[in-house]
């Protein structure tokens, strides 16, 4: 690696991370190290000091106690996002974390000499420490370097193409990434929650032939296109190609299935209340407007009304009027001589994205509580149809409130037009847009993102994350996909 540019890394690394030096200096107790700093009484020599990640590192320590049990020590953090409370996004944050790589034992002279891999984990700056008798004694320092990869390489229109990443950093200026296809703007990539392992899905556009896939690197949301003359200028911008073949292309008006989880497990609920002997269960976690859910209950008051209360939100963030919570009453039924009671209802018309809260009472008295998510749906798209300028009309309900979900994020063909929200509407989301291109299929695509959140840099808002599979923080967001036939 040339000096000039390991100049550059340390010195960015210095700039962000000089006020958090708790996340980038080892935390050891008085009585693991007896000073608030390391004192490096021996040497650590890397082999070399660059590579992605699962490289196989040789090392040398000398100048270390003999014959006494030794380890190497990964500096590294966990990432996570960080919200306030069921609602409010505030932003990535990391924690510091000690991985030990190898461990031995040094030599009748005070050396040790081994190999470790580097861990599958962030990319950017390491320190590698060799730690004895509880103090660390010795440093050195590895930059794990970030690698892309793109499948597959052709297919018809709407093939998923899929972009992985790893060793993305974690620092302001190492952790925003951005894909373009054909020079437009699609999405960001992100590694928050995946500790620097990134896998960014989007689906191929345009006409037969082939396309230009660009992953670039940006701080600001957008891609920095002097990236040569940049401070972070050792990072890679590489680039693809994707040949569209002439294979009639399958697709469909679809809601993905929901993500498996929202990262870091996502936003956590109170715990559902119930008074003593009181169960209730819905048969569905989660489902569409309109959709049958039954509610069965037991241990309730026998032959008393109970009303069922939905609980929602109500407002806007962006009018100056602020929002509030509002119950509503979807029905009232009466238990039978046991205590128990079945309900059918229909999946309220309201707002996705965290779930609702249904309350079981009598009065002002909750005897118990369920949960229930309302999912994206497509209402209706029309037409699908018409030569290159149609006016096309989209609407979407089960669009979120919060500032995790309350908006998708829409592209045709591959390029970022602009976002859509759903709070004010209570979850309905109906917008126009013109059709273009040439003959043949073109393809619309609502992705998941981040609203809005308290720390702006790195930029990470009101854009389509790519990741949104694994690295969307608070809810299990899915995308939509559809198609518009330019005939």
């Amino acid at each position: 690696m040339k000096l000039p540019n390991l100049l550059i890394k340390y010195a960015l690394i210095f700039t962000f991370v000089a006020g958090v030096y708790a996340l980038a200096a080892p935390s050891l107790s008085a009585a693991e190290n007896g000073s608030s700093f390391p004192v490096m009484t021996g040497k650590l020599v890397l082999e070399q000091d660059a590579g992605p990640v699962r490289s196989e590192v040789h090392f040398q320590a000398s100048g270390l106690a003999p014959g006494k049990p030794v380890k190497a020590v990964w500096m590294d953090v966990e990432g996570s996002y960080k919200l306030d409370g069921i609602y409010t996004f505030v932003q990535p944050e990391y924690t510091q974390k000690q991985l030990i790589v190898v461990q031995g034992t040094t030599d009748a002279n005070g050396n040790w000499e081994g190999t470790f891999h580097v861990p599958v984990d962030f990319g950017g700056d390491h320190t590698v420490y060799i730690r004895q008798n509880n103090q660390f004694v010795a440093q050195s320092n590895f930059f794990v370097e970030t690698t892309f990869s793109m499948s597959p390489a052709s297919g018809p229109i709407g093939t998923e193409i899929t972009i992985e990443a790893e060793g993305i950093g974690w620092t302001s200026m190492e952790s925003n990434w951005q894909v373009s296809y054909d020079n437009k703007l699609t999405g960001l990539i992100s590694a928050v929650s995946t500790n620097g392992t990134a896998k960014a899905t989007f689906r191929a556009a345009g006409p037969v032939g082939k396309h230009s896939i660009t992953v670039w690197h940006g701080y600001l949301g957008i891609p920095y296109l002097n990236h040569q003359q940049a401070p972070n200028s050792y990072l890679p911008v590489p680039t693809y190609s994707f040949e569209v073949t002439n294979e009639k292309p399958e697709l469909k008006n679809v809601v993905e299935q929901a993500p498996a989880s929202a990262a870091n497990g996502g936003v956590v609920l109170p715990d559902a209340k119930f008074k003593k002997g009181v169960t209730a269960k819905l048969n569905k976690e989660s489902g569409i407007v309109g959709e049958d859910v039954v509610l069965a209950a037991a241990g309730l008051p026998a032959g008393q009304d109970i009303s069922l209360v939905w609980n929602t939100m109500v407002g806007s963030r962006v009018s100056g009027k602020g929002f509030e919570e509002k119950q509503v009453t979807l029905g009232t039924v009466t238990t039978d001589s046991g205590g128990k009671l079945n309900y059918s209802f229909k999946v309220p018309d309201d707002l996705g994205g965290i779930p609702h809260r249904l309350d079981l009472a009598v009065g002002n008295d909750v005897y118990g509580q369920v949960y229930l998510r309302i999912d994206p749906s497509i209402a209706s798209m029309t037409p699908v149809s018409g030569p290159n300028g149609t006016e096309v009309t989209l609407e979407v309900k089960g669009v979120g409130w919060t500032e995790f979900d309350n908006a998708y994020y829409v592209t045709y063909d591959n390029n970022y037009l602009g976002y859509v929200c759903g709070f004010n509407s209570q979850g309905t989301v109906k917008f126009t847009f013109n059709a273009t291109g040439g003959t043949g299929y073109h393809i619309i695509d609502l992705y998941p993102g981040i609203y809005r959140g308290q720390k702006t840099t790195p930029d990470i808002y009101l854009a389509p994350q790519l990741t949104y599979k694994q690295d969307h923080p608070g809810s299990r967001i899915p995308a939509i996909h559809l198609s518009f036939e330019v005939k």
